[in-house]
């Protein structure tokens, strides 16, 4: 079992850094095209394609970038009562949180694979050539490797629940400056 875990893990790693560059490039993108757009009013030179790649470019990096984070364990989460439990009250909350994000992730990527086909015809107005399913193929892309990185949440917890303790990193550092 461990082997398989590592073998998935070095899979997903890879999966991982690939997400990564695409967020990183949308992010480099989004700042060159309002970087242009402000640079273009003091030079009155038209501009009037800048606003919808950069709009497209700053969902990509969003989206790329939340199923790294889930992944991470670093979403948002609420952890009142979580972190409270203990046993098997702990193992069925977490078992709870992983199949509650399991199902939206199934969600995220077949209704996003239908949004994408359906925006497929239409087209930016501002560039007429390029099709409007790049604006949404963030969907199913996010949601697939949420999926993904969920499948892999579920294995490693069931393998070993401690994978999902709770850290509240405030406590955290204030045990490493006492130290």
């Amino acid at each position: 079992m461990d082997s398989f875990i590592l073998k998935m893990k070095n899979a997903i790693d890879k999966i991982e850094k690939v997400q990564i560059v695409i967020g990183c490039t949308a992010l480099c993108i989004f700042i060159l095209m309002v970087a242009y757009q402000v640079i273009s009013r003091f030079t009155a030179t038209t501009a009037f394609f800048t606003e919808e790649i950069s709009t497209t470019a700053f969902i990509w990096t969003a989206f790329m970038g939340s199923p790294v984070m889930l992944r991470r364990y670093e979403h948002y989460r609420f952890t009142g009562v979580a972190e409270h439990l203990k046993g098997r009250g702990f193992w069925i909350n977490e078992f709870l949180c992983l199949c509650i994000l399991f199902v939206i992730s199934i969600i995220m990527t077949a209704h996003g694979v239908r949004l994408t086909l359906m925006f497929k015809g239409w087209k930016f107005s501002s560039m007429s050539h390029v099709s409007r399913m790049w604006l949404w193929l963030w969907l199913p892309i996010s949601g697939a490797t949420s999926l993904i990185y969920v499948i892999e949440s579920f294995i490693k917890f069931l393998h070993d629940p401690t994978t999902r303790k709770i850290v509240n990193e405030a406590d955290k550092l204030l045990e490493e400056t006492e130290k």
